[in-house]
Parts: C-alpha cells; structure tokens; sequence
C-alpha cells in the first residue's frame, strides 16, 4: 500500500459523511464480516461530483478511496474511515 499522511480523526461511518471534504479516505474494517462502502454524491458529475459506486470490504481488511469533497461515504460504524493524503 502506498504511503499515506494523516489529516484527521477517524470516523464510523454509520452515517453519510464526507469525511471532512476529503479527497482520499482510508477506510479500515473492524468487523468480523465483510462489510459494503458506498460512495455516493450529493452533485452529479456535471457539478463537480464524483462518480457514485460501492465495493465490498473484507473483515479486517483497508482501502483507500478517491473520491470528490462533497461525496459521501456510508457503511456501518465498525467500519472506520480517515482523511489522507499521499506522502
């Protein structure tokens, strides 16, 4: 995995969240299950927004999402995400 700096507290995403108007978030599974991240935008791509979409998380496993500011990510709130940016 490439090397990220921090730029914030982490956050479960129970609930939409934009995780600060990140454009990287490093998102980590806590759970003992695999769990699904959505991505979902607030403005069509049109308006700056990104292109909406979901992926599947392994237990313990982490990723990094690229995604535009005001793009939301959502899961549950055992899966923890972090604003980043590249090293």
């Amino acid at each position: 995995m490439a090397t990220v700096k921090i730029l914030g507290s982490s956050t479960g995403l129970g609930v939409a969240n934009n995780v600060s108007s990140a454009t990287m978030v490093y998102c980590v599974n806590t759970d003992s299950a695999e769990r699904t991240i959505t991505v979902a935008n607030t403005v069509g791509p049109e308006n700056g927004g990104g292109i909406a979409g979901s992926l599947v998380l392994e237990a313990g496993q982490s990723i990094v999402i690229v995604k535009e500011p005001t793009d939301t990510v959502l899961s549950v709130a055992a899966v923890k995400a972090t604003k980043v940016s590249r090293y």
